[in-house]
């Protein structure tokens, strides 16, 4: 564990010496204070918003920003060390492969966690100063969600990232596959399912229709946050356990796939 632990903290602390932690940071707190000020002005006159416009307005955004900026900060994550020889010189310590990973995913998520936080902590902020239609409690509430589900969601692209930076020879290879995927999972497949079930509607069940929905781990990051601006009580159902479920899944399986194609990987 002491092992997993210096790498951890190596990579941590990369990506504060790398400003990306304060970038990230700075990128989700403009966009709160951006959706928080747009939705009360949109009328024409500032108007703060009932907290689920507020959240959905926000959970739109995020679902978009988020996994494209978990890519420019891991696309290169095994690819980049191979190109530069620092993966070689890494597997040279007195570590395993798997250790490795472990230390890095760890790390890097960690401070994914942090960019969360800092960036969503501008709106407590705000409201103190400000007569708004709903309590801090409730405004915390629904932060931590997003926050924590964004995480869950950030950790599948991460994943994601490490397994392609795994499978290619150049940087520019692994940030044009890992493009393609975010414009397929997170702007094409809701559209297509949409064409889907209006086309389809006489030959797919519904069934059907939700298991293709429950695929695509952006569309179980707004499922869950959605039920919970709805109703907040629906964060205690069965079902948002199962939406969380897919999305461990997905963490699961892909460190998996990661694991195997660094252990095969050819230095």
């Amino acid at each position: 564990m002491r092992e997993i632990l210096i790498v951890a903290q190596k990579e941590f602390m990369d990506c504060i010496r790398s400003r990306w932690l304060f970038s990230g940071s700075a990128i989700f707190a403009i966009l709160s204070l951006a959706v928080f000020f747009g939705t009360a002005a949109i009328g024409g006159t500032l108007a703060y918003q009932p907290l689920a416009t507020v959240m959905n307005s926000l959970l739109s955004l995020t679902v978009f920003v988020l996994p494209l900026l978990v890519l420019m900060l891991c696309y290169d994550a095994f690819v980049g060390e191979a190109e530069s020889g620092t993966l070689l010189l890494m597997l040279t310590y007195p570590l395993t492969r798997t250790q490795w990973l472990l230390g890095k995913a760890l790390g890097q998520a960690a401070a994914l966690a942090l960019v969360l936080a800092l960036g969503f902590a501008a709106l407590p902020v705000v409201q103190l100063f400000l007569a708004v239609p709903y309590g801090m409690g409730e405004l915390l509430a629904a932060l931590a969600r997003l926050a924590a589900t964004g995480w869950l969601l950030a950790l599948v692209f991460m994943l994601a990232s490490y397994w392609v930076s795994l499978t290619v020879r150049h940087k520019a290879q692994a940030l044009a596959a890992l493009l393609v995927i975010w414009f397929v999972m997170v702007l094409l497949y809701d559209l297509a399912l949409l064409v889907v079930s209006v086309a389809g509607a006489d030959y797919f069940g519904r069934s059907t229709l939700s298991a293709m929905m429950l695929a695509n781990p952006a569309s179980v990051f707004r499922l869950i946050n959605q039920m919970g601006a709805a109703d907040a009580a629906a964060l205690a159902r069965p079902q948002t356990g199962l939406l969380c479920g897919i999305l461990l899944g997905w963490i699961v399986v892909l460190f998996a796939l990661c694991r195997l194609a660094l252990n095969r990987r050819r230095l």
